[in-house]
């Protein structure tokens, strides 16, 4: 995985406005991102969820097929503040992403996860979002120490976490920036084409 960083930059975007043209004004917004499948930790944050008493805090979930059936899963406890949204094309994903205070990526330790990694996880880096995201495959090495990791299958240390960064803000929003710029370092595009063109070249010049 790769991500263009000019293009998810998150100077290019005003969240407070666009939280305002999406409904979520004076909100905070925990976001998931992805196909709901049973492997990505989806039931365990909306278990996680109903620990998160704040009103004023939405779980938004981007991805879902079919959004009232969707819903109909969803507890009575929680069902006004979460929102559901279908996929969107990738260009708009950056807006998106802007209006995230949270980006949860609470991938389950199954066989489907546990050999593959989220494309989420760069998108969320690249947007410099404070991420809390599983140890599960290769996320802690990807995101180090810019983010805040629990263990899986485990939704009260995802509610603990959601707790703590809302919190101690200030010092997530720092994390977010660290990761922007590790993404940058080690996984940007441009950076990543230019150590692939190197190691073809030397690959060719030994032939």
């Amino acid at each position: 995985h790769c991500r263009d960083t000019t293009v998810l930059d998150p100077l290019k975007f005003d969240p407070d406005q666009i939280k305002e043209k999406m409904g979520f004004k004076n909100k905070k917004v925990v976001m998931f991102l992805g196909t709901p499948r049973p492997h990505k930790g989806l039931d365990d944050l909306l278990a996680a969820f109903k620990k998160v008493g704040d009103r004023n805090v939405n779980l938004v979930i981007i991805g879902a097929e079919n959004q009232q059936e969707f819903l109909k899963r969803v507890d009575q406890s929680i069902r006004e503040r979460v929102v559901v949204l279908p996929k969107i094309p990738f260009q708009k994903l950056p807006e998106f992403l802007s209006m995230a205070d949270i980006i949860a990526i609470p991938q389950r330790r199954t066989s489907d996860s546990v050999g593959q990694i989220p494309a989420r996880l760069f998108d969320a880096m690249s947007m410099a979002k404070p991420i809390i995201a599983t140890r599960i495959s290769d996320i802690p090495e990807v995101l180090g120490d810019c983010g805040y990791l629990v263990e899986p299958n485990k939704p009260s240390q995802l509610a603990e976490a959601i707790h703590y960064i809302l919190g101690h803000f200030g010092e997530a929003l720092i994390k977010g920036l660290t990761a922007r710029e590790r993404c940058k370092q080690m996984y940007d595009i441009h950076n990543l084409e230019f150590s692939l063109c190197g190691l073809v070249e030397q690959v060719v010049s030994k032939k």
